[in-house]
């Protein structure tokens, strides 16, 4: 599984029970539905990575947004706002993700005036990051042998004549890999 879902899934774990959220969804799914308001909706955004180790590892930074929706109405801003401290709340007991990632950040909240304006519910967009090691899962095969042959070109001459490989194996060796 790929840690951006792993990402996403332990958020949604985190906020289970969060007091004011009706549904979380993870994806980029939108319910609208007055029913299941309100509702926070996790999506994991740009994604940038450095090099690690040696070893094929990378330091990944993505960013992981908890879009909140909610009924418009005269309390509108009370409400996301209310449930945005919840939502904060939550994610700065276990920065780690349950070891999920190395960090998890809050970066900043954003309402969405220009949605909210064409239809009836409103949106407060929480940013946060998110730092992860990433190393690849490589599946190798059972490679437990290596032959070597050397063709040289005929040491034996002064100057060597033929200067390319004259077809008479001149060193061999047979390696037995761990398996």
């Amino acid at each position: 599984m790929h840690s951006r879902i792993q990402i996403r899934q332990a958020v949604k774990t985190a906020l289970q029970g969060t007091p004011g959220l009706v549904n979380i969804y993870t994806g980029r799914v939108q319910p609208s539905r007055a029913a299941r308001m309100p509702f926070a909706r996790i999506e994991t955004g740009t994604e940038v990575s450095e090099k690690h180790t040696d070893q094929w590892t990378e330091i990944r930074t993505v960013q992981v947004f908890v879009h909140v929706y909610a009924q418009a109405d005269e309390q509108l801003d009370d409400v996301l706002d209310a449930v945005a401290e919840q939502v904060e709340q939550r994610l700065a007991v276990d920065q780690t993700l349950g070891g999920v990632c190395e960090s998890f950040i809050y970066k900043g909240a954003e309402s969405d005036e220009e949605s909210a304006a064409r239809v009836e519910d409103g949106l407060l967009s929480l940013q946060f990051e998110c730092v992860y090691v990433w190393q690849p899962s490589l599946v190798l095969d059972s490679f437990t042998v290596a032959s070597v042959q050397i063709d040289m070109a005929s040491p034996r001459n002064d100057p060597p004549i033929p200067t390319e490989p004259d077809g008479q194996i001149d060193a061999s060796v047979r390696i037995n890999l761990p398996s």
